[in-house]
């Protein structure tokens, strides 16, 4: 049990599967309803729960150019999906290979002969194979000559709408987090490490923390936000700016979060930042002397927007 990377690394069961397929990136609501049927299914059968998912999004392959910045790490991915009770996590790798399986192949290679899969849980809008030919009616046809059978799990509705990955996405590039936390069910929150800056922030009195993320990231759009983040069990209310320091003639972009109450190293660090609300455009001010005013009024907010969002 646990997190299995690599189809060729499952094991063999031998009372088989229940088994839910997909990118799930974000694990928000709609992804919640499919992992909640799948435990219920799983003990219902007195089955393992599986969740198949892939190491990237498969237009990655298929599509680079149209290819979606990603919500959630792989890691978060996994974290938040064995935190609402799946037994296994199967990492497979999505490559050309598995992207041409036509719907038959997939079928009888990945569910059947790799996952033994008995039961399967998918949502509504589920596709697979080549050329996204496989789907729900495919599989109810036939699921009885390959011994399992099929639970479809209805989208779950938000704001007058399914909550997806794609919504999800473009709330979060506007910088409409408070939204996108409603979809997620959770607040969104940004990994990385912390690396070293330009120290502009701890000249003026208040130190930041300069966050790298992965490069297929998604990133909340340019502005000043309320966060916080758990450093060694401790969590700290924050205010990250996100943009290229204008007031100091910045050309490039960065994440850079002040903690308040917080002295210590985090160079090094992995920290997950969760953005409770925006608080403001970035802005270019006269001096640097306006922009700390600006800084410490963000501070006040951030106390009262992070305390707002509990």
């Amino acid at each position: 049990m646990g997190v299995i990377y690599g189809l060729e690394n499952v094991g063999s069961s031998e009372q088989g599967r229940a088994v839910a397929i997909g990118v799930f990136d974000g694990v928000h609501w709609g992804h919640r309803g499919i992992f909640e049927q799948l435990v219920q299914t799983a003990d219902a059968h007195k089955l393992p729960s599986t969740a198949l998912t892939f190491d990237k999004h498969p237009t990655e392959i298929l599509a680079p150019s149209r290819a979606p910045l990603y919500i959630t790490s792989l890691e978060q991915r996994i974290e938040l999906i064995e935190a609402l009770g799946v037994n296994e996590v199967v990492v497979a790798e999505f490559n050309r290979q598995l992207a041409h399986l036509t719907r038959e192949d997939f079928v009888k290679e990945i569910l059947v002969d790799i996952l033994q899969a008995k039961q399967i849980v998918v949502g509504s809008n589920f596709r697979f194979g080549r050329n996204r030919e496989g789907d729900i009616r495919y599989l109810n046809e036939v699921a009885k000559e390959n011994g399992f059978e099929i639970t479809v799990v209805s989208s779950v509705i938000v704001d007058g709408s399914p909550a997806s990955s794609t919504r999800i996405r473009a709330l979060i590039s506007r910088g409409e987090v408070t939204r996108a936390a409603k979809l997620l069910g959770r607040r969104f929150a940004l990994r990385g490490t912390v690396v070293i800056g330009e120290q502009v922030g701890r000249k003026m009195g208040f130190p930041t923390a300069n966050i790298l993320t992965a490069e297929r990231q998604l990133i909340p759009a340019k502005g000043v936000y309320a966060v916080e983040s758990t450093i060694s069990g401790t969590t700290y209310p924050g205010v990250c700016n996100i943009g290229s320091r204008p007031t100091f003639g910045g050309k490039h972009d960065t994440i850079e979060v002040h903690f308040s109450n917080f002295s210590g190293d985090l160079y090094g660090m992995t920290l997950d930042v969760t953005f409770c609300r925006r608080l403001r455009d970035e802005i270019k001010f006269e001096s640097p002397e306006k922009l700390v005013e600006q800084i410490k009024t963000d501070i006040e907010k951030a106390q009262e927007a992070r305390f707002g969002c509990k």
